[in-house]
């Protein structure tokens, strides 16, 4: 199974290394179950970035160099270049648990129904230290067409998240590449429009809580973005989302919850379990 992932950077320096250093010790590549194609896309770094990048020397690492208006213009030139099985992207400096494409690849192969999946919410401080970890319930598709997730819900973690490559053409890519903020969101939306998101009860990628990030720097910017993207919510919605967000908050999704995937060390597979 070929996993196309891109890096959207500018003027990361050190901190892609560790991105390159998760990609390229999944385990699934040593045992040959899976291939991988890393698309750099630097909006034209004038730091050292693309000399760490390059120091690793290897052919599964491609370098897309040029300006750009910002990450999702840079996400936009990845995605028409992407192909293979499984596309996803992460920021430099996040990265992948060393086990994540294996686990990807037995689910998509047992369940050839399932497109688009994510798991554990789980995030890091800069010392890269573990801080939280949250199985999240499942997704409800028309929450992601009426913006409650990123407004009222919680978002869904991006560095979690991969979906097959098949979906790429769903992306309206010029329109994504307008985006500043809430391109995440403008993923998320189209991919619902077409398919279910499923969870798997694993670590697959981490988020670093960071003070100089571009969504805290100017306050209340994403979700203006995700406004300005998203179907405007009935009243109905609004009200559902708000009494969903109490039951969340106080609930861990159950066994037979719908769309959930957990191990069955009996059975030692990834299981979908039926509500």
């Amino acid at each position: 199974m070929e996993f196309t992932i891109i890096i959207p950077v500018l003027n990361a320096g050190a901190k892609i290394r560790r991105t390159l250093e998760s990609l390229l010790s999944q385990t699934a590549l040593a045992s040959g179950a899976a291939r991988l194609t890393c698309l750099v896309v630097d909006g034209g770094s004038t730091d050292d970035t693309l000399d760490h990048v390059r120091a690793f020397d290897d052919p599964r690492i491609a370098i897309l160099s040029q300006k750009d208006s910002g990450m999702y213009e840079a996400l936009a030139r990845g995605l028409a270049r992407a192909g293979g099985d499984v596309t996803g992207y992460i920021s430099a400096g996040e990265a992948f648990d060393r086990h994540a494409f294996a686990v990807i690849c037995e689910v998509l192969t047992r369940y050839p129904d399932i497109h688009w999946l994510t798991g554990q919410e789980v995030t890091r401080n800069e010392q890269g230290q573990i801080i939280g970890c949250r199985l999240p319930h499942p997704f409800r598709r028309s929450f992601f067409d009426c913006g409650m997730y990123g407004t009222r819900l919680t978002v869904l973690q991006q560095e979690s998240t991969l979906w097959r490559s098949g979906l790429n053409r769903h992306f309206d890519l010029e329109r994504l590449a307008a985006c500043t903020l809430a391109g995440d969101y403008f993923l998320w939306r189209s991919l619902a429009r077409h398919q279910e998101l499923y969870v798997i009860d694993t670590h697959i990628g981490s988020f670093t809580v960071e003070p100089d990030q571009l969504s805290k720097q100017t306050p209340g910017a994403y979700r203006r973005e995700l406004r300005a993207l998203r179907r405007r919510p009935a009243l109905w919605e609004r009200l559902h989302a708000l009494i969903y967000r109490q039951y969340v908050k106080r609930t861990r999704p159950g066994k037979t919850a719908a769309r959930m995937l957990r191990y069955d060390p009996a059975k030692q597979q990834w299981l979908l379990r039926k509500p």
